[in-house]
């Protein structure tokens, strides 16, 4: 998954937003003018969503959930490209939309100038939903940490954990409040998940020296590895390891 960034305060489902100066705006008004960006917190894919769905309670399992989203997907195109709109529920309609110009009202398809693109249009549910959200301005930009790799000190191992020993995790921006139970790194095995406790009193924000509390019995299991900090301010950030670690 993408990078996430949670706002704690007032909500966590607020869309957050800073406050930028538009020049193309500007130079056509002749004097400053500001508009608001809003910072995506994550881009889900279709396994993120179904995993989200079955997290809060949807009754199938997400292989199934991911299946039927798959399948809807390519339904999706099959009707648009037979010339078809389709309407989901008020989230959102597709419809099929030629792109280009013509020379006359006479002229031919031309490859080079017109192309069949689907178009795709927010329906009420989801502007209502947006309306309502809450908003929260962030007026400091801070740049977010990566993960760039995980060794693993038992096995020497790059994107392997034991819970023999310590792992090292490598990136950039590594640092955290170790009192906020909410901030540092977390293994997370698909049921729930684990902070890991640092091994070093003193933090670099090139590397972290963690173990974990948990025990693994089975090797070759999957575990997401994420870090959570709000880098002294109130936003509580996230990312992800971008792949899954695997036990020794």
């Amino acid at each position: 998954m993408a990078d996430m960034m949670i706002e704690t305060t007032p909500a966590i489902e607020s869309v957050n937003y800073r406050v930028v100066e538009n020049p193309v705006a500007s130079k056509a008004a002749g004097k400053p003018v500001y508009t608001g960006v809003v910072e995506v917190k994550e881009t889900y894919n279709t396994a993120d969503v179904a995993k989200r769905m079955v997290a809060e309670g949807c009754p199938v399992k997400s292989s199934t959930v991911l299946l039927v989203l798959n399948e809807f997907a390519d339904m999706l195109a099959k009707l648009t490209a037979e010339g078809r709109a389709v309407n989901i529920n008020g989230l959102v309609r597709f419809a099929p939309a030629i792109r280009g110009t013509f020379a006359s009202a006479d002229a031919a398809w031309n490859t080079t100038e017109n192309a069949l693109v689907v178009n795709a249009m927010a329906g009420a549910r989801l502007r209502v939903a947006a309306s309502g959200s809450t908003v929260v301005r962030t007026d400091r930009a801070m740049a977010l940490p990566t993960l760039d790799r995980v060794v693993d000190m038992t096995t020497v191992r790059d994107g392997v954990i034991s819970s023999e020993g310590a792992f090292f995790v490598m990136g950039t921006n590594l640092t955290w409040d170790e009192q906020a139970e909410d901030e540092g790194f977390f293994l997370d095995n698909g049921v729930s998940e684990a902070r890991c406790v640092a091994t070093e009193s003193v933090q670099d924000p090139g590397c972290a020296a963690l173990r974990t509390t948990l025990v693994f019995e089975t090797p070759g299991e999957e575990l997401h590895l994420l870090f959570r900090t709000r880098q002294g301010g109130n936003t509580l950030r996230q990312v992800d390891f971008t792949k899954p670690l695997v036990t020794a």
